[in-house]
């Protein structure tokens, strides 16, 4: 089987950066200098915005819708209804231990919180990504200039909404990567190419980490505008490290490579990495649970104790969890399809 490793070390990282340093802050606090507070903000941003392309982009590849309704259920049911509950026992269970009020998780489970405040905490992304795979359909065309007319015109169509409405900026930025990940699908292989465009992969990467670097030494320049600019260098700055990445890990280069490598050490490498990005979004809607729990079977007053208990012990559990929440999830949900068609 062929796998291309770039976009699951995208999501390895984009979800590791997330959840093990930056909400795990909140619960260790006075660990990080107040001035480093936006730049993670601006990475939390650049994680999201780049698992959101890496979706849109995949997707594109993967889909060219036409007049065949059996393939746009087929995609709702492959895509929506596959995070649908998972989302919901989420939501339940962040809720239950008080994490999320009442109003914002309903909000939540409806998909209107990019609309409506309350917004709820965490989760807030889900609805996002769930509205994104709702107009995949409308947008992903079998003709590419249709596809990228689409994807233009709707993303017109969020701008100017978020300028007349109370639209959360989080989702604008969002569904306008899934947009771009979706219209560059088929043209985008050249940023992949160790030998086109090495210049301007590498200027992005130095323009980030110079926004990085005046964004710590200058707070005041953290504005709204500051950070979709800068998140968005940093989208396509860690692409490229995720290219790199794959590179020099797997060997991999334009063309996907086959799974498991040769020797012991790469062949448990691409294990790893296939695993983590397999459990990457259930680890997302439930480490807050996680942490909450380890919170309560051990809290330790020291805060480098505690730091090193909750990403070394519950951490590594939580992705294994996280693994086993998705497996067996998925494995019930083939088997009540094959069910259906054997009816």
């Amino acid at each position: 089987m062929k796998r291309d490793y770039r976009f699951d070390i995208a999501r390895v990282i984009c979800m590791t950066y997330i959840v093990a340093f930056l909400h795990l802050y909140g619960y260790v606090y006075n660990v990080i200098s107040a001035n480093i507070i936006p730049c993670c903000h601006i990475l939390c941003d650049s994680c999201l915005g780049l698992f959101t392309f890496t979706s849109g982009y995949l997707l594109g590849k993967k889909y060219r819708f036409g007049q065949r309704e059996n393939k746009i259920k087929d995609f709702y049911i492959n895509r929506v209804i596959r995070i649908i509950p998972l989302f919901l026992l989420a939501s339940l269970v962040l809720w239950l231990i008080g994490f999320n009020g009442t109003r914002a998780t309903v909000y939540g489970i409806l998909c209107l919180s990019p609309f409506l405040t309350p917004r709820p905490m965490t989760l807030w992304y889900i609805p996002v990504i769930i509205i994104c795979y709702l107009i995949t359909p409308i947008v992903c065309r079998k003709q590419i200039k249709w596809r990228v007319c689409n994807c233009l015109l709707i993303g017109l169509l969020v701008v100017y909404g978020e300028a007349v409405l109370p639209i959360d900026e989080g989702f604008v930025f969002n569904v306008l990567f899934y947009l771009l990940g979706m219209a560059t699908a088929p043209y985008f292989s050249w940023y992949f190419s160790s030998k086109k465009g090495f210049v301007v992969k590498c200027t992005v990467v130095v323009l980030f980490i110079v926004a990085m670097v005046l964004c710590a030494f200058f707070p005041k320049l953290y504005t709204q505008y500051y950070l979709n600019v800068s998140s968005s260098l940093g989208v396509f700055a860690m692409l490229f490290v995720c290219d790199i990445l794959a590179r020099k890990i797997f060997h991999q280069d334009i063309g996907e490579v086959e799974s498991y490598g040769e020797n012991k050490t790469q062949a448990f490498l691409e294990k790893l990495v296939n695993n983590i990005s397999y459990a990457s979004m259930a680890c997302y809607m439930f480490h807050r649970f996680f942490f909450w729990a380890g919170e309560k079977l051990w809290n330790p007053d020291l805060i480098w104790l505690k730091w090193v208990y909750m990403a070394c012990l519950v951490f590594p559990f939580m992705l294994i969890l996280s693994y086993y929440i998705q497996k067996g999830y998925d494995i019930l949900v083939d088997r009540l399809n094959n069910n259906k068609r054997n009816v």
